[in-house]
């Protein structure tokens, strides 16, 4: 499959991506069981949100941060509802391999990518039944690239996968039947932004801990996407490193979900929600194993 029978492909046969972004993070963790959701065609600075350089096989990075939504309640007291999570995202080069793609046998990269959002405690973060999720993809070398289009011009939005398998929570592990994936917004809320503004070129960025600093590129970004009835905007801070395996060394999201009658005025809409996301590196990886056993 060609990459641009991937996007469509992809966006076919997933849930409605509008549908996804509008609901609350702690219900849109619960009800969508997939991570390969297509549907935001925009170039960005990127091509998929999280993954811009290819490291060294054996490495990776594991970050962590939180998640804090606050939603308007007229019948509570105050008026709102805030809820908090803790979250940690690990990103593994695990392998290499030859494989077909586009007619072609290169070299391929097993990528796994797991996320945990749920509450911290002395054991770590407990996601709970759902909020959990761990994926194990084949990728060819040449697609894991900063560049946001391909020489064709096909904008680098759906990270197109030789094969792959996943584990969503407590569920058993099972093939991905999608030729590409994306990571927004079931992964990470880093949309693909259009034309994002460059703040700096160089900036230090520091692990959680304190103990390393990154060189950096600090992005900004701006994705809206908007129905008669709900809007969602989605601006970002981001900050890339080659310092760091895979390339982010930080990030900070903030997303706002509006809502009106579908036949009011479009200067009608008024926030329901606000959701924010940190994350900065936790630990630079090394010499790391797959934690999903699979049966290629």
């Amino acid at each position: 499959m060609t990459r641009a029978a991937v996007l469509p492909a992809v966006c076919k046969s997933h849930l409605d991506l509008n549908a996804v972004l509008m609901m609350p993070v702690c219900l849109r963790n619960a009800v969508v069981s997939i991570g390969f959701l297509g549907g935001v065609f925009s170039a960005s600075a990127a091509a998929q949100g999280l993954l811009f350089y290819l490291p060294e096989d054996g490495t990776g990075v594991e970050y962590e941060g939180q998640v804090i939504q606050e939603t308007l309640r007229p019948e509570l007291e105050d008026g709102r509802e805030e809820l908090q999570w803790t979250r940690s995202l690990t990103i593994k080069s695990v392998g290499r391999e030859d494989a077909e793609f586009e007619g072609t046998v290169q070299p391929c990269r097993w990528i796994e990518i797991k996320t945990v959002t749920g509450t911290a405690g002395a054991g770590g973060v407990d996601p709970g039944l759902v909020g959990m999720r761990i994926y194990r993809i084949l990728v060819p070398e040449q697609e894991i690239t900063d560049r946001s289009a391909d020489d064709q011009g096909i904008p680098r939005i759906v990270l197109p996968i030789v094969r792959g398998f996943r584990r969503l929570g407590e569920e058993s592990v099972e093939p991905i039947g999608s030729r590409g994936i994306t990571f927004y917004p079931t992964l990470t809320l880093l949309a693909h932004y259009e034309n994002p503004e460059v703040v700096s070129d160089a900036e230090s960025v520091s692990s959680i801990s304190g103990q390393d600093t990154f060189d950096a590129q600090h992005l900004r970004g701006r994705f809206v996407r908007e129905r008669p009835d709900a809007r969602s905007i989605n601006t970002a801070d981001y900050w890339i490193s080659r310092d760091v395996p895979f390339g982010l060394a930080a990030w900070s999201v903030k997303v706002v979900r509006e809502t009106k009658g579908s036949t009011d005025l479009r200067d009608s809409f008024e926030v329901v929600s606000t959701t924010t996301c940190n994350m900065k590196v936790r630990e630079i990886l090394d010499a790391v194993e797959p934690e999903l056993t699979v049966e290629e």
